[in-house]
């Protein structure tokens, strides 16, 4: 959606963000102390420095793909704390930064990692090399997705985070999304929605899906919370 259509709906999405007008305890409790939590977690620091070392790094390149803000990534350990999975599916890394936000939450946590850009920038590796006996990295999509699926035990949901999708996988991944969502429980964010169409088509596609659950989005970051326990709801806020 276009900064335009977003300046349009601030005022609706931030009275929302308070909690006024939410009456799910659930998503009362996500919103308030989730995604518009305030107060400093232990890593913050750590993750702070190594996004600067990235941002350094990359510094004179003429072009290259745009570095999650300091407060995006704050907010996905936030997401990753809240819901805490052992094991996580990741589309994309940001440089190895979103990979290592999520892993900061448990040292137990393992993630399935798929990005065909991992070995494109030198900073990527430095920023994954002490997660990676955590990591397990993928050159195709369909063996990541069906592995980590192989891998979930019979009482955890999958926990999947997409920051990008190249269009050789676009087909791939909405379908095997929409069969997971369709089928069971899940969580799935969605990161650079208004800066992707096929981002903003791949929500656009896997909300209209929901039969189940609660979304969570400032039109730029989507949050799919599909758990039967939860009544169907979806939430336009500012956070």
């Amino acid at each position: 959606m276009g900064r335009i259509r977003r300046y349009r709906t601030a005022l609706s999405r931030h009275h929302r963000s308070k909690g006024h007008g939410i009456h799910s305890p659930f998503a009362f409790g996500f919103v308030r102390f989730v995604l518009r939590e305030k107060l400093p977690y232990y890593c913050y620091d750590d993750m702070g420095d190594t996004r600067q070392a990235v941002v350094e790094s990359l510094r004179g390149m003429k072009s290259h793909p745009r570095v999650i803000s300091f407060k995006g990534l704050k907010m996905l350990f936030r997401i990753t704390n809240h819901f805490n999975p052992e094991n996580i599916l990741e589309m994309g890394s940001c440089y190895g930064l979103t990979s290592t936000s999520m892993l900061n939450v448990s040292s137990g946590s393992a993630l399935w990692l798929y990005d065909p850009q991992i070995n494109s920038y030198q900073v990527t590796g430095r920023v994954l090399l002490p997660y990676l006996d955590s990591i397990e990295c993928y050159d195709q999509i369909e063996v990541a997705i069906d592995e980590y699926i192989e891998a979930l035990p019979p009482t955890q949901i999958p926990f999947i985070l997409i920051n990008t999708v190249e269009q050789p996988d676009f087909e791939i991944l909405k379908t095997r999304l929409a069969s997971m969502l369709t089928r069971g429980e899940c969580v799935i964010v969605l990161r650079n929605i208004s800066r992707s169409d096929r981002m903003m088509e791949l929500w656009k596609t896997l909300k209209g899906l929901m039969a189940h659950g609660q979304s969570f989005t400032n039109e730029k970051t989507a949050v799919i919370v599909a758990k039967r326990k939860l009544n169907l709801e979806h939430f336009f806020l500012w956070f």
